[in-house]
């Protein structure tokens, strides 16, 4: 999974043509169902046999493709295979055994169409070479898909996509502010990457532009509808359900973040997951409506909820390409997470909407790498009410916030859509001169049958031309990367040699209090692993 987390903004109910594109010199943009199969354990009985096109990747870099499907042992891969040297699309040479040891991830491609240079090109493309695997893929966590911008500094990570998105009918759109500026040429560059173990789909990418005056600050609210907010200023009051005084903790965005009390998690149990935090806003100016505004992450309690629960177990290849194939089992999943996780927001005095919720507003999780500056607009318990109490109400422990605010003046802004130019890319001879990929553009475009595959290790740069510059000087522009696709978790062969669970996974308060037990006895650990560790890109 990219993320470590696990899914879902709003549930995609299609299924869609899929089709093959002509693919560049360096990567594939094909619509592919990757299906990530594990070592099978001491004592099983006789072998796995795949009758769809196998890819091994190795850690010398090479690629080993079996096309015609093989048979997985406890100790290798077997079929007839192609084995080709890294960064290189010919000269494979037959091979029929694979040993496990040798192998980074193993995956297989169900129902489609093999593209040979593309297959090939896409895996000789990834940075697993012997260097940067064996000692540290065991601890390796995913990320989903990235997006890095040059502040003049480096590179910084400016936001985390569809970070829950990991199965086909669980494309996610995602909007996200950036820091990005313009360059000197008015163009706008960002690096996009794979840094996890999991292969990417990405359906489509644009930025939207807005202008708005300075001073002023735009970002999406919880339903990713723009909004600009003016007039921001500090919480009068917040407190957790212990009682702890949160406010210092959330009064700047210093790197200070709240986490829920270790005897809130502890007390969590089946029918009341919930930690709160009560906030409280005082002497507002006239108006019916205020925006708490939030700039924070999940915590790595969806991660654990994955890789421990949905995919601990031995039939973790068959829950993803199964069960999530089914519309009836991915449509339970995505009701009893939206149920769930997230965050719930209540008004004190307000009229709760007709829909018979609980709350005036909802936020989704967001993701744990990237922090996203949100605006969740709620009534005003009466027109022109001058204080406001709220309860933003989650899973104990979801959440890291590193800043809470509260904004009186909120207004609808007007957009400027930005296609996507270029997507420019090194080519596997390193004395080349970049290129943009024509078949990459093609296939981000538009939300549509095309999707972008990306492997791990890749990177490439996005050039999205200018739009008409402001020259007013009290006047600023902001961008936010629009992007959707859905991700394939590669499913490692520890998790099912050593699988956590024997009986099959169900979504429900018993599973979320397991997950909060194991990430309460591993958070310093999973953390520490989780945020030192990303798979280099080349």
């Amino acid at each position: 999974m990219a993320r470590p987390h696990l899914f879902i903004r709003s549930l995609r109910i299609a299924i869609t043509a899929s089709l093959v594109l002509v693919a560049s010199c360096f990567h594939a943009f094909w619509r592919t169902e990757a299906r990530a199969i594990g070592r099978p354990s001491a004592g099983t009985i006789g072998t796995v046999t795949i009758t769809t096109p196998v890819k091994a990747h190795l850690v010398d870099g090479s690629t080993v493709v079996f096309r015609k499907g093989a048979s997985i042992g406890y100790t290798a891969v077997e079929g007839n295979g192609e084995r080709f040297p890294f960064m290189q699309s010919s000269g494979g040479r037959s091979i029929s055994v694979v040993p496990f040891d040798s192998i980074v991830g193993l995956e297989t491609f169900e129902g489609k169409q093999l593209v040979a240079q593309s297959v090939i090109v896409s895996a000789a493309a990834t940075a697993l070479t012997a260097v940067a695997t064996v000692g540290l893929l065991k601890a390796l966590f995913g990320s989903c898909p990235t997006v890095y911008a040059d502040t003049g500094t480096g590179p910084i990570l400016e936001a985390e996509g569809f970070s829950y998105a990991i199965a086909p009918l669980l494309e996610q759109r995602d909007v996200d502010p950036l820091h990005v500026r313009a360059g000197r040429d008015g163009v706008v560059r960002l690096e996009l990457r794979n840094e996890a173990l999991e292969t990417h789909y990405i359906n489509h990418i644009e930025l939207m532009a807005v202008t708005h005056p300075s001073g002023t600050r735009v970002m999406p609210d919880q339903n990713d509808h723009l909004v600009v907010v003016d007039r921001l200023r500090p919480l009068d009051a917040a407190h957790d359900r212990v009682g702890r005084d949160v406010l210092p903790v959330l009064s700047s965005p210093d790197g200070q973040l709240f986490a829920s009390a270790a005897t809130t998690m502890t007390a969590a149990h089946e029918g009341d997951l919930d930690d709160w935090i009560d906030v409280e806003a005082r002497d507002l100016p006239p108006g019916d409506s205020v925006a708490v505004v939030l700039r924070l992450r999940n915590s790595l309690l969806n991660t654990v909820l994955l890789y421990d629960g949905m995919l601990g177990g031995r039939d973790a290849p068959g829950w993803l390409d199964v069960n999530l194939q089914r519309i009836s089992s991915a449509i339970d999943l995505a009701e009893w997470y939206t149920r769930t996780m997230g965050m719930r927001v209540a008004v004190g005095g307000a009229p709760l909407p007709a829909t018979g919720e609980l709350w005036q507003a909802r936020l989704s999780d967001v993701g744990p790498l990237a922090f996203r500056d949100v605006a969740i607009v709620l009534p005003r318990p009466s027109r022109n009410a001058r204080s406001v109490r709220a309860r933003l109400r989650f899973v104990a422990d979801n959440w890291r916030i590193d800043y809470a605010a509260v904004a009186s003046t909120i207004t609808r802004p007007t957009s400027t859509t930005v296609p996507l130019s270029r997507v420019v890319v090194r080519a596997p001879d390193s004395t080349a001169s970049p290129a943009n990929d024509t078949a990459a553009v093609a296939a981000l475009r538009e939300a549509d049958g095309r999707y972008l595959e990306t492997m791990p290790g890749q990177r490439m740069t996005l050039e999205f031309d200018p739009v008409s510059p402001n020259t007013a000087s009290d006047a600023s522009t902001t961008y936010l990367i629009v992007w959707q696709g859905w991700y394939r978790e590669w499913v490692r062969g520890r998790w099912l040699a050593e699988p956590v669970r024997t009986t099959a996974w169900t979504p429900g308060d018993a599973a979320m209090v397991t997950a909060l037990r194991r990430w309460q006895s591993r958070q310093t650990e999973m953390e520490r692993a989780f945020y030192s560790t990303r798979v280099p890109v080349r």
